[in-house]
């Protein structure tokens, strides 16, 4: 996916999620997974004591409302900052 690409529909992804949080619980509808914006992406574990140090390894980020993405690595599960991988425009 081209970065504007992405871009214009993460801003119209995060106004659907904005829309439906603001309604009461029971009234929410919610993308299923399938339909949540999702972009490849690559994370790299920066704990040096764990056996994953160092090492990137692709991930599927899902959008979040506040725009920012989040990831675990899967060795020690500590917090990681994973990176969208986009086309350049």
């Amino acid at each position: 996916m081209r970065r504007s690409e992405y871009l214009r529909a993460a801003r119209e992804f995060r106004s659907h999620l904005a829309v439906e949080s603001m309604k009461p619980e029971g009234e929410q509808v919610w993308p299923e997974m399938e339909d949540w914006l999702s972009v490849p992406g690559t994370s790299t574990c920066t704990t040096p004591s764990c056996e994953a140090f160092g090492e990137p390894f692709p991930v599927t980020l899902y959008e979040n409302m506040d725009g920012i993405h989040r990831g675990q690595c899967g060795v020690c599960l500590q917090p990681t900052v994973p990176v969208p991988v986009l086309e350049d425009d």
